[in-house]
């Protein structure tokens, strides 16, 4: 089968879990014998080549907005990202929407693709105000994959988000020949917001598990955190509670991985917290999984999450993990028994979990086993795609059907 993502955060510039996921599904599919296209529109600031074969994955991001001189800063893409949407639109942002959607078109007939999949988030969309920028009816089917839209993340924190975002959001349900959620919370709660009795299939995230047992001690007192350090991501609460943690715990150390305010973040800790967190800003995947390979626990108190890809990874290689008693939290995680759970509202709650963990060495190795056999049960990335397979057949034959 030949299968063409779109995705504006391929790996390894600033991507998101959204990026991460295609990237993996994407190798996957490629070592079970399919050809992969990757398509997406970048800013030059993202960096990385135009284009590129990872893995055998065949990656274009073509560019939208000015190509700005560095200098080692990144102020003037800064400046460039504060102009209001109808002069960003005007300087290139919709001239580079159509070269993108030329592009697609003449990939599908050249390449004999056979079905697209595209996200419910889309950062140009957003941000760059073309209006309501939906991709065309192809001759394929379209597969719409919920990983968390604008409309969805407004909804799940009770705020009024942007008008003119949650028409795209509705256009791209509407537009979708078939979707996917990646969690079964996510499928419940895109029904009710768009109030339309789609059928949803539920495909898991899945990551690639290693069955061998870790061979690398696990430092003692080291807690890790990986996320964007925005507000839906409990990263405010833990810093809080972290000062707690403190008072008690005074040798605990906290490793915060993702980009966002840094300052603003360390702004909330005591002087005796604020020199045990260590900011190591947004780093590439391996880095990630080397800390949780060392970890003594990871935390993950999201106020919001579609599915909380970083939690299976914490939990793939063994680290005891804590994860957020909201949204899709408790499919992933059974409290007490693959992980714990926390109210991200509950800073002491949060401190409690945390310090239960870090003294507590038989729950930990309990959690840490159990965790991982979970993740190699339910979210293995070989069974996973070969289960995508399944659904793009049916899709497609659906489709040509109709």
């Amino acid at each position: 089968m030949n299968i063409l993502f779109i995705c504006d955060e391929y790996p390894p510039g600033l991507n998101g879990g959204i990026g991460t996921m295609v990237q993996q599904l994407s190798q996957e599919l490629v070592r079970q014998g399919h050809q992969v296209f990757v398509v997406g529109l970048y800013s030059y600031r993202y960096g990385c080549p135009d284009y590129e074969i990872d893995h055998g994955v065949k990656v274009f991001r073509l560019r939208y907005g000015l190509k700005l001189p560095v200098n080692g800063t990144s102020r003037w893409y800064n400046l460039l990202e504060k102009l209001p949407n109808f002069i960003k639109r005007n300087l290139n942002g919709k001239s580079a929407y159509i070269h993108y959607i030329d592009f697609i078109n003449g990939l599908i007939t050249e390449s004999q693709i056979d079905i697209v999949e595209m996200p419910d988030w889309n950062t140009f969309v957003y941000n760059i105000g073309i209006k309501y920028p939906i991709l065309p009816v192809f001759n394929i089917p379209l597969v719409l994959k919920l990983h968390g839209s604008h409309s969805y993340f407004s909804k799940e924190l009770n705020e009024p988000g942007k008008k003119r975002w949650h028409t795209i959001d509705r256009l791209i349900w509407e537009r979708a020949d078939a979707v996917i959620a990646v969690s079964s919370y996510t499928a419940s709660q895109n029904t009710a917001l768009f109030q339309k009795n789609k059928p949803i299939k539920v495909l898991y995230n899945a990551i690639a598990v290693e069955h061998k047992e870790n061979d690398v001690k696990r430092a003692e007192n080291l807690v890790f955190y990986s996320g964007s350090l925005v507000k839906k991501k409990g990263i405010f609460e833990l810093m809080h509670a972290w000062n707690n943690v403190i008072k008690e715990l005074p040798e605990a150390q906290l490793v915060v991985f993702g980009k966002g305010p840094m300052e603003v973040l360390k702004a909330t800790l005591t002087d005796k917290a604020i020199a045990s967190v260590t900011f190591m800003g947004h780093q590439p995947r391996p880095l990630l999984m080397e800390y949780l390979q060392k970890a003594t626990l990871a935390i993950f108190p999201s106020f919001s999450e579609t599915f909380g890809l970083v939690a299976i990874e914490a939990m793939s290689t063994g680290c005891p993990t804590i994860f957020t008693k909201l949204s899709c939290g408790p499919e992933i995680v059974t409290d007490s028994v693959n992980g714990l759970l926390v109210d991200p509202n509950n800073i002491d709650e949060i401190a409690d979990k945390i310090l239960l963990l870090l003294k507590n060495v038989a729950l930990r190795n309990a959690i840490g086993v159990a965790g991982k056999k979970s993740v190699q049960k339910r979210f293995d990335l070989t069974q996973s795609a070969t289960d995508h397979i399944s659904f793009y057949q049916g899709v497609i034959s659906a489709f040509n059907l109709s």
